[in-house]
Parts: structure tokens; C-alpha cells; sequence
């Protein structure tokens, strides 16, 4: 065999390679694609319930939150994990998940007046930690920002940061100082 003949076998070996490899990450690729709509499309199905629980804390306007109500909130969301919602979290979202569960178990730790609204101090680390979840959720569903390499670097920190925060608060919430501020006493009422 001349080497012609065998840089030309070599060649035509070396192209269905190539080919053939080309094929298999296209093919990775688009499976890929599919899987990651057909994820979205799931989390769209699931997330909203998960956003519009997370209300019971909103920056905007504040509502007292009494111990029963926060009681009812802890249970809510471990009814939507379990009822599959949380099947469909990433890793980050289930992160953030996992503390906005934990900040409620610490508070509702405490014994307290059940009648008394969450103190201030307190009601911002659950609406900022239940912020961070709403947050993950958009990730997961790329609503406000398309990831790049920059933009997955920057979500990693952020949530890093968003970690730390959650365990201080956490802590927090878990030291002896009582959650939630004693109700007023009721006033008799003249008129009867």
C-alpha cells in the first residue's frame, strides 16, 4: 500500500471519527435542549404556588404575621415539596428552600404568645429569606436575566452570600430571646 493510499485510509477513518463524534454531542445537545423546556415547562406548572406562598412575607406592605399563621406557612410549603413541587427545584432552589424552612422551624421553636405578631426584627429575616427563594425560583426559570458564564459565576456567589445569610439568620432565630411580641392586653370595654 502506498502512502498515499494509507494517509487517504487514515483520513476517511479519522473524518468518521469526527463525524460520528459530532453526531453524538449534536445529538447530547439537542436531547439536552429538550429536557430543559420540557423542566421549565414543569417548573411554570409548580413554581407559581411556591411564589405566591412565600406572600405571607412581603416587603410590600407588611403584614403581621402571628405564630398560627406562620405555623400554617411551614406546613403549606412542605405540602407543595412534597405534593411534587420540590422535585423540580435545582440545587440553589432547593438551597434556599431548605432555609426558609429552617428560619420558621427556629422561630416556631420558641414558646410564645400565639396571639402576638412576629417581632420586627425577625419578620425582616424571613422576608428576606423567603426573598433569596423567590429569587432561585426566577433563576430556575430564567425569567429576569439569561445565563451566561459571567451570569452563572455571578449566581454562584450570590448565592454563597445568600447562604451565609440564611445560617446567621437562622441562628438568630434559634438564640433564646422570644420570636414573637406579646399581644396587647384587651381593655375591658366600658360600655357593657
Amino acid at each position: 500500500m502506498s502512502a498515499d493510499s494509507k494517509l487517504a485510509v487514515i483520513t476517511a477513518v479519522l473524518g468518521l471519527l469526527t463525524a460520528g463524534i459530532l453526531a453524538l454531542v449534536n445529538s447530547w445537545i439537542s436531547t439536552r435542549a429538550g429536557t430543559d423546556e420540557n423542566l421549565r415547562a414543569r417548573r411554570l406548572e409548580y413554581y407559581p404556588a411556591l411564589w405566591g406562598a412565600t406572600a405571607a412575607v412581603s416587603r410590600w406592605p407588611r403584614v403581621p404575621v402571628l405564630r398560627d399563621r406562620l405555623d400554617e406557612l411551614h406546613r403549606e410549603l412542605r405540602a407543595w415539596y412534597f405534593g411534587g413541587g420540590g422535585i423540580f427545584l435545582s440545587e440553589s432552589a432547593r438551597a434556599r428552600y431548605g432555609d426558609l424552612q429552617e428560619l420558621i422551624a427556629a422561630l416556631l421553636d420558641h414558646e410564645g404568645d400565639s396571639t402576638g405578631p412576629l417581632k420586627d426584627n425577625r419578620y425582616e429575616d424571613l422576608m428576606e429569606t423567603a426573598s433569596s427563594l423567590r429569587t432561585a425560583l426566577t433563576e430556575d426559570l430564567d425569567t429576569r436575566r439569561r445565563k451566561s458564564l459571567w451570569e452563572t459565576r455571578r449566581r454562584a456567589r450570590w448565592h454563597t452570600s445568600a447562604k451565609r445569610a440564611a445560617l446567621a439568620r437562622i441562628s438568630a432565630a434559634a438564640a433564646a430571646a422570644p420570636a414573637f411580641t406579646p399581644a396587647a392586653p384587651s381593655r375591658p370595654n366600658p360600655r357593657c
